[in-house]
């Protein structure tokens, strides 16, 4: 009818079905870096104490990251006693000796940083699970995994002491800066090393993995394939992994750059 306003075009997620879409989102050419002061990576620390083993262990803990909230990282305040027995280890033992002590004896020759890493509630098939395939994966441990020291008890919860591998979280935007390329090429080095084993990582997802310097390393073990035997089959499951793992890293990437945390090298 004349003098009506015509009805606007029925809209879907804000944008009018008439409306030309805009251009997809693309992650940037070059090497991407963080804005300064843009991401704020601090978090509480506290004291704790627990046992492992013979020892009573002090330290300072903080959490890994904002994604694993049962992971604490531990500053270890060294005792006397151990300090003591360190030193006569070190001095009265020959090195075939001492390699013994700290394999019968890993509480008193434990490094300054360490890795505190609790069962998830109801999660005690999976906690098994880890810890059997660390000690399946033993040659692997500090080159692909963390070390693994072995299990304790924190507030009454299973846990496993393991060694601070450092690096950063793929799945935080301080672990979001990689090129593609080097992405793929890490993550199908780390998937790898698991072949000789028979194992494979089957809750392979972006927060189960650490950059660590020039490599990538696998943090998560509670949910693995083991006893696999075809490793032609097992090569070209790593191949699918590492290809769809690469596109939530572009995925991941294209939410940062679109949230603002990152930036190019040249700092645009």
């Amino acid at each position: 009818m004349a003098g009506n306003t015509p009805n606007p075009p029925p809209s879907f997620c804000g944008r009018s079905f008439g409306a030309i879409p805009p251009p997809p989102v693309r992650r940037p050419q070059g090497r991407l870096k963080l804005r300064p002061n843009f991401y704020n990576t601090e978090r509480p620390s506290r004291a704790i104490r627990f046992r492992f083993r013979t020892r009573v262990i002090h330290a300072t803990a903080t959490p890994a990251d904002g994604v694993h909230r049962h992971v604490l990282r531990l500053h270890v305040q060294p005792s006397l006693v151990q300090q003591i027995i360190q030193a006569l280890v070190n001095v009265l033992l020959p090195r075939p000796a001492q390699v013994w002590f700290q394999s019968c004896f890993p509480e008193w020759a434990l490094p300054g940083q360490l890795v505190l890493k609790k069962q998830k509630d109801g999660w005690d098939e999976e906690f098994e699970t880890e810890k059997a395939t660390y000690a399946k994966l033993a040659p692997l441990q500090d080159v692909v995994i963390p070390r693994c020291f072995g299990q304790l008890r924190y507030k009454g919860t299973r846990a496993l002491l393991l060694s601070d591998i450092g690096g950063v979280c793929l799945a935080t935007p301080e672990g979001g800066l990689l090129d593609l390329g080097d992405f793929r090429r890490m993550m199908r080095q780390a998937l790898d090393a698991f072949l000789p084993f028979g194992i494979l990582q089957d809750d392979s997802k972006l927060d189960n993995y650490h950059l660590v310097g020039d490599k990538i390393m696998v943090v998560d073990l509670e949910r693995v394939s083991d006893g696999l035997t075809d490793k032609q089959f097992i090569s070209s499951l790593i191949e699918s992994e590492v290809k769809r793992l690469a596109q939530c890293y572009e995925e991941h990437q294209i939410c940062l750059w679109t949230d603002g945390f990152p930036c190019t090298a040249n700092g645009n």
